[in-house]
């Protein structure tokens, strides 16, 4: 599988930007290119729980993201997150909706009408949506009131204002998760794929990432997460953000809102509704190879573009605050899990304590590793060498064998 055209046209990374970045992907990537490598079935190392955009579509988000942060603000992403980086954060947010329900909706911009003519941001009851979410998170970073938000008692931090960033960004450009009201956001509109029945917004919440992971492990942990290959965008979303600031929520809520429209509810391959389109024996709209390869290629690019544009936001911020003091980091989202161990593991006197983070757990990550390749290594030689020998005891026998036959044929 080819990496799909970006607008940028431009070349690879060098080949030492090309590793997933973050903990949690260097983990997954190492451990599915050791089972490749020892002949062991990909299908063997499935997760229990399948995640998709919400996991392994935001861990690329995240990907892409680090790969365009300046130095600076991957320290300061690493303090605020005890060690870890937006990789390892990408199911956070997942997790306090499964903690606090009502924070569920602060993930989508839901549209009132078919209008197709942009986004319509008037359905947003208590400030808690989409875009209202990105500008009161964004706003608390920066010491800006642009909306406010009943957290009910919750009390965030600015790692959890980062954090939350960092998810909802990716929401962003998920085009379902600024579906219409009258087909509840795609979950009302039935779809087969692949002998598979689902509603639209999971298709494009797990089925399209799933399938690409499926038919293409090797291109997904490969290392396509990386800012250069939408170069373009990149520096022309950063220029349009200097000038324009938390007005570029709108315009990229516009951008996904449109796409949805022109290229999901419409079939971007035949230009007739998607409703429309041939059914199966249970009404659920076909979703054929063709489709599934023009949709695949826009959700990859839109993933490279939503982690550029985060690293944007996130650049943003830090720059907003040189010379203040640092943002703070631990969490004020009790019982959530995996936060306490973060919690605890957080610098608390600023950058002096990050060395102990980041490269230690690559040291031991990699001297882990090491050893097991070593120990793989070891027990495919064993067996190696004790098929050699059987093999040339084989050869030693036959030979034995023909020579005696050769010297009785003589006798006789």
């Amino acid at each position: 599988l080819k990496l799909p055209s970006s607008p940028s046209g431009g070349p690879a990374p060098p080949a030492h930007e090309r590793v997933p970045r973050g903990s949690m992907a260097r983990r997954r990537c190492g451990t599915r290119a050791l089972l490749q490598w020892t002949g062991l079935s990909f299908a063997l190392y499935q997760p229990a729980v399948i995640f998709a955009w919400d996991k392994d579509g935001h861990e690329a988000i995240g990907m892409t993201t680090m790969s365009a942060l300046s130095q600076d603000a991957v320290a300061e992403v690493k303090h605020l997150m005890g060690g870890r980086d937006a990789v390892d954060v990408a199911a956070w947010a997942h997790k306090v909706n499964k903690k606090y329900p009502w924070t569920a909706s602060l993930h989508l911009q839901q549209q009132p009408t078919w209008a197709c003519k942009g986004v319509d941001s008037s359905v947003c009851a208590d400030n808690k949506c989409l875009l209202k979410a990105l500008k009161h998170l964004y706003g608390r970073l920066v010491h800006q009131q642009l909306a406010t938000i009943d957290w009910g008692g919750l009390s965030l931090t600015d790692a959890d204002s980062v954090k939350y960033l960092i998810n909802l960004i990716g929401d962003l450009h998920q085009p379902m998760h600024l579906g219409a009201e009258p087909d509840d956001m795609g979950r009302n509109l039935m779809v087969v794929f692949r002998g598979e029945k689902m509603s639209l917004y999971d298709l494009w919440d797990r089925g399209i990432t799933q399938a690409v992971i499926k038919d293409s492990p090797g291109f997904w942990w490969g290392g396509w997460t990386h800012v250069q290959r939408t170069r373009v965008e990149y520096e022309k979303d950063g220029a349009e953000w200097k000038k324009d600031g938390v007005a570029m929520f709108d315009r990229w809520a516009d951008e996904t809102a449109r796409y949805l429209c022109d290229n999901v509810y419409k079939n971007p391959v035949t230009g007739h509704p998607l409703a429309d389109g041939p059914k199966d024996g249970r009404g659920a709209v076909i979703i054929d190879e063709g489709l599934f390869e023009v949709w695949k290629r826009e959700m990859l690019s839109k993933m490279l573009v939503a982690g550029a544009r985060t690293a944007i936001v996130l650049n943003a911020v830090l720059q907003h605050r040189e010379g203040e003091p640092k943002l703070h980091a631990g969490t004020g989202m009790v019982d959530i899990e995996g936060e306490e161990e973060a919690s605890a593991r957080a610098p608390v006197h600023g950058r002096a304590s990050d060395g102990a983070h980041g490269p230690h757990l690559a040291q031991s990550t990699g001297i882990l590793a090491a050893a097991i390749n070593l120990a793989i290594f070891v027990v495919i030689g064993v067996v190696f060498i004790q098929v050699m020998r059987r093999w040339q005891g084989r050869d030693s026998v036959l030979a034995a064998d023909k020579a005696k036959h050769h010297d009785g044929g003589k006798k006789t």
